[in-house]
Order: structure tokens, then sequence, then C-alpha cells
């Protein structure tokens, strides 16, 4: 013996969610924009180390789809985060290395190395939370616009 429970709008919701996709995509990407700003607004003098202020002008955003990538285009800016291991500065085009106070000539240095300074786990930390509200906000938008559907 079967017993049968019609759900009044089920077809309706079933095509809802086989649309959710399309209807997701653009609430997801303003989320990434406005996590974008939100991690540029993070990217201070107070999470990055500042000499110059040159390694936080380079910061860029690069959204594809559905990834957002907040990094910096400084060619050293691998070295300040990760750290160095001890190494041995040599000249390259030169017969001496150069700089004012030190003996001249100078032809090999041996590097202690440079200890990692995290500043994009520190953009991460600043950022979290209001990234995190982003997307909750994005979620209700989505729930919504799933039940305008199949209303």
């Amino acid at each position: 013996m079967d017993f049968t429970i019609t759900i009044s709008g089920l077809a309706a919701l079933t095509a809802a969610f086989q649309n959710s996709p399309q209807a997701a995509l653009p609430f997801l990407q303003r989320a990434l924009a406005a996590s974008s700003a939100v991690l540029a607004k993070n990217t201070t003098r107070a999470t990055v180390p500042w000499r110059t202020g040159f390694l936080t002008q380079t910061f860029k955003a690069q959204m594809e789809g559905l990834t957002l990538r907040w990094f910096p285009t400084a060619s050293y800016a691998p070295y300040v985060e990760f750290g160095t291991a001890p190494h041995i500065i040599e000249p390259k085009d030169a017969k001496a290395l150069y700089w004012s106070g030190a003996q001249h000539p100078v032809k090999i240095v041996h590097h202690p190395g440079t200890k990692a300074n995290p500043y994009m786990e520190r953009i991460v930390a600043a950022s979290e939370a209001e990234i995190n509200e982003q997307f909750s906000s994005a979620l209700e938008q989505i729930t919504q616009a799933i039940a305008r559907q199949t209303v």
C-alpha cells in the first residue's frame, strides 16, 4: 500500500533549485568584489611592513569567475612574507659590491637570512569578519531570490 503526499509548488521549487547557480552568481560576485574592497581597506601600515610604502601600493585584485586573488606585485614581496635562508651575495656585473661605510672592495657577503614577516596572514585576519558578513548577506539574498522564483 502506498501513501502519497502532494506538495504544492514542488515543481516550481525544483526548477528554482535547478536555476539556483544562475540566480546565485551575481550575489556571489558582488560579495567577492566587496571582499576585495575589504582586503584593500586592511592593507595598511598596520598590517604590511612599511619602509617606503611601495609594497602596500603594489597590491592588486584579480577576479576570475568565483575566485578572488589579492596579492602584491612587488618582486620582493615573497621574501618579506616567507623570509630567506642564509645565502651568499656576490656581484653580478661588477667586480665588487658597494655600499657606503664598507671596507672596499667587497667581493662576497654571507647574508644571515631574513626573518619571515607574514603580512598576508595579518591582512586576512583583519578582513575575515567583514568578508564573512558579505557572504552571509549574499546567502540571504540568494535564498530570497530562489524563494521568489517558487512563488
